[in-house]
């Protein structure tokens, strides 16, 4: 211990008391800045995720660690001062480690100095620090290992420039081990491109990205850096006996064989370990949730799982690349989690081959890419009884809905007959006649999974065996319709209710009105009014004095997690916000025969626009801002009502049957097959105060198709719970991995209030004076346009200083993270320096 102590004290003096390690760790602030601010553009992202700086940190450090190492054995050579370690009585290993731990100190203290980065991200919002952690443990882990390589290599020679050059080749091609070039070169004979990758840290590092921390990465990474350890040392060894050459030739060996034996014990660890890890997200991104355990444990009869994944091709897109990582490792833990009940086979469909058959075959979509050959990413099942059912293209854009996914094909294959749900709709967005790509997502997913009923508004019998009911805004409802439904509800039927004050997708405002008797009966009451929300408002674009902005429309609210009912099961598990259109709200009385609670809410400032004010007027954010009458809040969006719930009818009415003798027979015949209810049971149901909810164009970006908000999470979540399998429910919901930065958003968003009622108050103000513009003298006209220029100016001033705003927060952030650490070692060195030269 004594000599490792006085070793690592002398090379930490050597280290810190010249520039060398200020140097060091000074280019590598400013080319993390660098990289991480212009090339990487951190704060463009707009996200508190540090994956801009770990990105390039691997390189930095295959370039930095040799610089560091390339003096501990070659300055001592050239020196000839490797002769007292050499002659003296002293454990190598001790002397060679304790190198390393000054070294690595350096290092150490390099990574500290991005330290600042982790608060910045804690300062915009809620970074995933567990992620973040893994990545920094990740990055010593590379430090110490290249270190020791570069150790090695200086202990070859006294040249430090040819030791950092070998250095850092070797680190180098760790890194690039694994990645596509070197696939593609490596191609033609796959057990050397195996064996090859078997060396590279690729898939470690890809592992820390995705935050997952896996035993056997750290046993690989201790084992590499032992690996290079003993090297050194052998090498150290070798001088110390240069007269023993046998025994020189036999350390090489066996060292020779260890380096060529790396690939297949890395393999060996990683199949015995591959159990033992941890999912350090904070949203456990990385592991499945409680309800696809409970899915797969329960499956009745095993299940086939064939992933079809173009890889050569998907190489040259990296989010496919990474998408295509992140679905085997998924499909990998359901396999483990079923004890044997999922197989999974992984098939590569390369153009004209028997797998590409079987993905056209299966259902699996064909993608067009940049060259010739299309890309195929699709999931396909099927289950004993040869049912098939396919993901046609698993799009990286809905990684947040990655394991619902392949949840609910499990689910479909496993399910014998799917749920039934009778739908009455006066919507496009749930419509009998749409078919195709002409369907809502809602419909879509619902057609998927169960099998549908499509009610009319004038029936004479309710479908058999319906295990929940959605009612969309209809037109009118007979009165026989009215008593087949409330005899569901009054059986303990499971009821969806979506009526709307205001719709703006679709004209048909009837919807409340055709339900009201159901209203009364239960204690509701259901606005013609909107209620609009500043703080919840979607941004919508508005031309202005300056040009055109986007600004907040507070007749589009979009609700989010705060807003949500945490304890009830129907919203606890949502995590992004529902995009909601001119909603109403719901006020209920208190009753003790049924309970009713509040799922989705407004702020506590929301507004109302009533039917009158809204009457004519364009419907600018600026003018719903004028026209709304501020409430007290939260008031409800949508409310669920549990209970036995009030008869409307003691008899049933009479049908409106149909003139034709043949045709009114067969009524007869259907209303005769319904048995009245005698003594109600628990019903569940959801009243939604909004219809814009079922639109694509509320939460679907049209450009890419990804979700931009959990519309349809909610609606599906719903059913699941009603008429589904519960598990299900849990899993659609699954906050997505996008961390905002919800400080920059909320200097938006203060700006945008500032700026918007400043220009209500402006343009106000150039109205007034245009008008005096008209009646006044020449000498008058000049005063009032230069009020006039004033006024205007005023609300570019709003624009700029805003603009101002967020440069000097990124400014500030870029010298807290930049310069500051710079500045700090600049400061040390020189105090470092001033106190030596005093001490001499």
């Amino acid at each position: 211990m004594n000599v490792f102590l006085a070793v690592y004290r002398r090379e930490i003096r050597a280290f810190f008391g010249a520039p060398l390690a200020y140097v060091f760790i000074g280019v590598y602030l400013l080319l993390t800045g660098l990289a991480t601010w212009n090339l990487a553009r951190f704060f463009d992202t707009a996200r508190v995720d540090l994956a801009p700086l770990f990105q390039f940190q691997p390189w930095f450090l295959a370039l930095l660690a040799p610089a560091i190492g390339m003096r501990l054995w070659s300055e001592d050579l050239k020196a000839r001062t490797v002769d007292i370690y050499l002659t003296l009585p002293v454990s190598l290993y001790a002397v060679h480690l304790a190198k390393a731990a000054a070294g690595l100190t350096v290092l150490l203290a390099a990574l500290a100095s991005t330290l600042p980065y982790w608060l910045v991200v804690s300062y915009l919002g809620a970074p995933d620090h567990g992620l973040i952690a893994l990545n920094y443990l990740h990055l010593i882990a590379q430090s110490a290992l290249f270190l020791t390589i570069s150790m090695s290599v200086s202990a070859l020679t006294r040249q430090q420039i040819l030791a950092l050059v070998l250095g850092v080749c070797i680190s180098l091609l760790l890194l690039v081990l694994g990645l596509t070039p070197g696939q593609d070169v490596q191609s033609s004979f796959a057990p050397l491109s195996s064996w090859l990758r078997g060396y590279g840290l690729t898939d470690l590092i890809k592992h820390a990205q995705r935050g997952v921390f896996l035993f056997s990465d750290l046993l690989i990474y201790l084992g590499m850096i032992a690996l290079a350890v003993l090297t050194g040392v052998g090498v150290l060894k070798a001088r110390r006996n240069p007269s023993k050459p046998l025994w020189r030739y036999w350390s090489a060996g066996s060292l020779a064989l260890l380096i060529l034996a790396t690939p297949m014990l890395r393999n060996l660890v990683t199949g015995s370990l591959a159990f033992a890890r941890i999912d350090m997200t904070g949203y456990q991104l990385n592991t499945l949730s409680e309800g696809s355990r409970d899915l797969v444990r329960s499956l009745s009869e095993p299940i086939e799982l064939t992933l079809f994944y173009s890889e050569s091709i998907g190489q040259d897109y990296p989010n496919i690349r990474a998408h295509a990582e992140r679905t085997e490792a998924l499909l990998r833990a359901f396999e483990q989690a079923a004890n044997g009940k999922i197989q999974i086979r992984t098939i590569d469909p390369e153009p004209f081959s028997d797998g590409e058959d079987a993905a056209v075959l299966q259902g699996v979509s064909a993608i067009p890419t940049e060259g010739i050959d299309p890309l195929y990413f699709g999931l396909s099942g099927r289950n004993l009884v040869a049912d098939e059912d396919v993901i046609p293209f698993l799009s990286p854009e809905q990684d947040n809905r990655l394991e619902f996914e392949v949840a609910s094909l499990i689910a479909r294959l496993d399910s014998v007959s799917p749920a039934r749900i009778g739908i009455l709709s006066g919507l496009p967005a749930l419509s009998a006649g749409a078919t195709g790509s002409d369907r809502s997502a809602i419909q879509a997913a619902i057609e998927r999974q169960y099998q549908v009923s499509w009610l009319s508004e004038d029936i004479y019998s309710l479908p058999e065996g319906l295990n929940a009911i959605i009612i969309a805004q209809p037109r009118t409802l007979t009165d026989y319709t009215y008593y087949l439904l409330d005899q569901y509800v009054q059986s303990g039927g499971r009821l969806i209710v979506l009526v709307d004050p205001e719709p703006v997708m679709y004209r048909n405002r009837t919807g409340a009105a055709a339900l009201a008797p159901w209203w009364e009966a239960w204690g509701l009451s259901l606005t013609t009014d909107v209620l609009t929300d500043a703080r919840l408002g979607l941004p919508v674009g508005v031309a202005s004095a300056s040009g055109q902005r986007s600004v907040s429309q507070p007749l589009f609210p979009a609700p989010g997690p705060r807003e949500f009912n945490s304890e009830d099961f129907l919203t606890a598990n949502l995590q992004q916000p529902i995009n909601l259109g001119a909603p109403g709200y719901i006020s209920y009385l208190a009753t003790n025969d049924f309970s009713i609670t509040p799922l989705i809410s407004s702020t506590e400032a929301p507004g109302l626009l009533n039917e009158d004010a809204r009457l004519g007027e364009n419907l600018t954010p600026i003018t719903v801002r004028d026209l709304t009458t501020p409430l007290e809040g939260p008031l409800a969006y949508a409310v669920r009502i549990s209970g036995i719930m009030p008869a409307l009818h003691t008899e049933a009415p009479e049908p409106a049957l149909p003139d034709d003798p043949v045709l009114r027979r067969l009524a007869m015949a259907e209303t005769e097959r319904h048995v009245p209810v005698q003594r109600g049971a628990p019903a569940e149901i959801l009243v939604i105060h909004d219809t814009d909810i079922l639109f694509d164009a509320f939460y679907i970006n049209p450009q890419d198709g990804s979700t931009m908000a959990g519309n349809r999470a909610f609606i599906l979540s719903a059913l699941d719970q009603f008429a589904g399998n519960p598990a299900l429910a849990r899993l659609r919901a699954r906050p997505p991995a996008i961390r905002p930065m919800t400080r920059v958003t909320d200097l938006r968003a203060a700006a945008e209030t500032e700026y918007l009622d400043e220009q209500t108050s402006v343009e106000a103000q150039l109205r007034t004076l245009e008008t005096e513009l008209q009646s006044t003298s020449p000498e008058q006209a000049a005063a009032l346009q230069a009020e006039y220029l004033t006024a205007r100016q005023r609300l570019r001033q709003l624009q700029r200083d805003f603009r101002e705003t967020i440069d000097s927060l990124e400014a500030w952030l870029r010298f807290w993270t930049i310069w500051f650490p710079v500045g700090l070692m600049i400061v040390l060195g020189g105090t470092v320096r001033f106190w030596s030269r005093r001490l001499k």
